[in-house]
């Protein structure tokens, strides 16, 4: 239940949460149009502001901690302005009691700052990538980017085409490949086209050969020559008919493919969960598992920024906040602070420099120690 205090503080706090949050996504939105705009000449409207829009929710998640600094300096500080901090505290009601219903709200953001990268981003990111080649750079006909590239597809199955067909939006002259151990199956394909996750294959044949049989033929007896042989090709098949279509289940989408393959620049597409597992995964080389735990520790550890800021945000509120002007000034530069100490940590951590875990909640602990400290004053 809200005290009437709390009920005050809120009032006071979630419009300039609102509007810094919108305010924020809106530069940033505005910088992305910026820097692709020499691209989009000519472009729908609607189809900028699609692109646009799904760039929101990774923006948000990125944003989020520093509409919360700007939601705690500017009220905070014409309270403090106006006497009411004093007046509060001089009627028994202690900063950290202020605190509470921020500190509500801060942990309230991070657990959709949360929701947002575990069941949102991944998807959003991936479609802001897909639908920049498919829809506006070259409509329908982004695969075209990976023509000629090895690319994995997840479940360990590697994707190559040399051909595009630009009337049927189809790969031509398709290879994939998947190794288990000294096994490969490989499937050619005249033409291959994205449903979903799965890639429908026409005119295809696939063999499966076992190179560690092949050791074996070279003492083989000429009676045991057709077992080994038949050991060594384990699967051939090739359809009667030239047209065969066959589904092959894959473990990225068209989305994801570009967002991660069609230029040097990937796309974030890891969700939290999927972060954890490659952390997890024992077979994971130390380079590739340093970078992972710096994903799934930096996915935690900014959502939690949403806290850690009310905390250092507040004291520096109550005794610097003296006008509209410095509270604005003054959240831009905590907000900076925090975004330039993690980014410093995790690229020490991505160095080797530190552990991944430290590196990334490095920037946390320390504001939040700091801002405790001034708020216990």
């Amino acid at each position: 239940m809200l005290s009437i205090l709390d009920r005050y503080i809120l009032r006071e706090v979630l419009p300039v949460l609102l509007v810094s949050a919108l305010l924020y996504v809106a530069v940033f939105l505005f910088g992305f149009f910026y820097v692709g705009s020499r691209w989009l000449d000519g472009t729908p409207v609607l189809k900028v502001l699609t692109w646009l829009g799904y760039h929101v929710p990774g923006v948000l998640v990125q944003v989020l901690p520093m509409a919360v600094v700007s939601a705690v300096v500017i009220p905070f500080g014409r309270m403090a302005t106006e006497g009411a901090i004093l007046a509060t505290q001089a009627g028994g009601v202690s900063l950290t009691r202020l605190l509470r219903p921020v500190l509500v709200a801060g942990f309230v953001l991070a657990g959709l700052s949360l929701y947002l990268s575990e069941n949102v981003v991944p998807q959003s990111n991936a479609r802001v990538r897909g639908y920049w080649y498919d829809e506006l750079t070259t409509p329908g006909h982004g695969l075209i980017r990976l023509r000629g590239k090895t690319v994995p597809l997840g479940n360990g199955v590697e994707l190559f085409f040399s051909g595009y067909d630009w009337s049927h939006r189809a790969m031509k002259d398709v290879r994939l490949q998947l190794w288990k151990g000294r096994q490969v199956t490989v499937i050619f394909a005249d033409r291959a086209v994205y449903q979903g996750r799965d890639l429908k294959l026409s005119g295809y044949r696939i063999y499966t050969v076992n190179y560690a049989a092949i050791d074996d033929l070279l003492d083989a007896s000429e009676a045991q020559l057709e077992g080994q042989l038949k050991q060594v090709f384990k699967n051939v098949s090739v359809p009667r008919n030239p047209e065969a279509t066959t589904t092959i289940k894959v473990g990225l989408s068209r989305d994801e493919a570009l967002a991660n393959f069609a230029d040097p620049l990937a796309a974030d597409t890891l969700s939290l969960s999927e972060a954890w597992r490659r952390y997890t995964d024992p077979k994971l080389a130390p380079k590739d598992r340093t970078d992972a735990g710096l994903a799934f520790h930096s996915k935690l550890a900014l959502p939690l920024a949403n806290v850690v800021l009310v905390l250092i945000s507040l004291p520096f509120a109550v005794h610097y906040g003296r006008s509209p002007g410095l509270s604005m000034g003054m959240s831009v530069m905590i907000a900076v602070g925090y975004y330039l100490a993690f980014l410093l940590s995790r690229s020490l951590g991505g160095l080797g420099m530190l552990p991944p875990s430290l590196a990334a909640w490095l920037a946390n602990l320390v504001f939040a120690f700091v801002g405790w400290r001034l708020i216990r004053r």
